[in-house]
């Protein structure tokens, strides 16, 4: 699995927040994943985060490519670990899903 990160207006603290955090979460979907797909190159994932200065809010967003499937969550919301927790949750139920209807054929 190929991580690629992409960070829009955070300073140092909150780029260190997110790198710490974002290793967290992709040991949730990471037990998916290798099941399926355990070569590295077959699955990439690209983790943006951006900070709106406007509202003060942070938009997380995960596009994940497999053979045969992309998968995109995004979440909004006004702290760095609360977006990313909702788009974790909203991603591993599509993986779930996904996976689901690849055994059941």
């Amino acid at each position: 699995m190929r991580i690629h990160r992409r960070i829009k207006n955070l300073t140092e603290p909150e780029k260190e927040q997110f790198e710490k955090y974002l290793a967290e979460k992709l040991e949730r979907i990471k037990p998916y994943i290798d099941a399926h797909h355990p070569d590295a190159d077959t699955v990439k994932i690209d983790a943006r985060i951006e900070k709106h200065e406007k509202h003060t809010a942070f938009e997380f967003k995960y596009e994940l490519e497999m053979p045969r499937k992309r998968l995109v969550a995004t979440k909004t919301k006004h702290g760095i670990k609360e977006s990313m927790d909702l788009a974790t949750d909203k991603l591993e139920v599509a993986l779930r899903k996904h996976f689901k209807k690849l055994t059941r054929q």
